[in-house]
């Protein structure tokens, strides 16, 4: 049944967007408005897809394998672009972007619609739905949200770029080590928890601004009353 790959690739999306959207749980962006970032993150599977393929195939035809350093960092690099292009295109004019913290909130939910979609087609003719679900949960799903968070995180400083390559680094050494050290997961998880430090320490960075925005705010209407 094509519905229980889709059922289960979503799951695991949906429990990671519930805990990251409890940093934001002061001013939470438009449940609409998650949607469509969270839908046009799936729909960015596509966009990623075209130029995979493409390189591919080039790769091949050059004898570069799949497991090698440069194909996994530009294959990560091309599903980080394609995700913040996602994110760009939903909500660059929206009135509803107008936090600090909203670039790494709508760069998360679009990633986990990513992986919504990369989950469910990783799913597709397996007989362990339950398992791999849960692996993928734990890794790819959690991998795909920090990595995301760190573009979203340095669009909000206006250095876009460098979230880009920092985020391709991340994912793509972590599936160097999923490729290369199989059955050792442990180096991956420590990799993803460094990650995941560095991602909470910046949105306290960024929460902070919007606290500083909200003041001077409130001291701007006190001044006109």
């Amino acid at each position: 049944m094509v519905a229980n790959p889709l059922i289960f690739g979503i799951i695991p999306s949906l429990v990671w967007l519930t805990f990251f959207m409890l940093e934001d749980r002061k001013k939470p962006e438009p449940t609409r408005m998650v949607l469509y970032v969270f839908i046009a993150g799936g729909l960015s599977t596509a966009l990623a897809a075209i130029p995979e393929l493409y390189f591919q195939q080039l790769f091949t035809a050059w004898g570069i394998v799949a497991s090698s350093p440069i194909f996994l960092f530009l294959f990560a690099l091309i599903e980080e672009l394609a995700k913040f292009l996602a994110v760009y295109i939903v909500v660059k004019k929206s009135k509803f972007f107008d936090e600090w913290t909203d670039g790494m909130i709508y760069m998360i939910t679009a990633a986990l619609g990513f992986a919504a979609v990369e989950n469910a087609l990783n799913l597709i003719g397996t007989d362990f739905i339950v398992q791999v679900t849960i692996v993928r949960g734990i890794g790819a799903t959690l991998l795909h949200a920090l990595s995301s968070a760190l573009v979203g995180f340095y669009w909000m400083r206006r250095r876009v770029p460098e979230g880009l390559f920092f985020a391709a680094i991340l994912h793509g050494v972590f599936n160097f080590l999923i490729l290369k050290l199989p059955g050792i997961e442990v180096y991956a998880s420590l990799l993803l928890l460094l990650a995941a430090i560095i991602v909470f320490h910046d949105f306290e960075i960024l929460k902070h601004r919007d606290q500083l925005k909200s003041v001077s705010l409130r001291k701007k209407q006190k001044r006109l009353e």
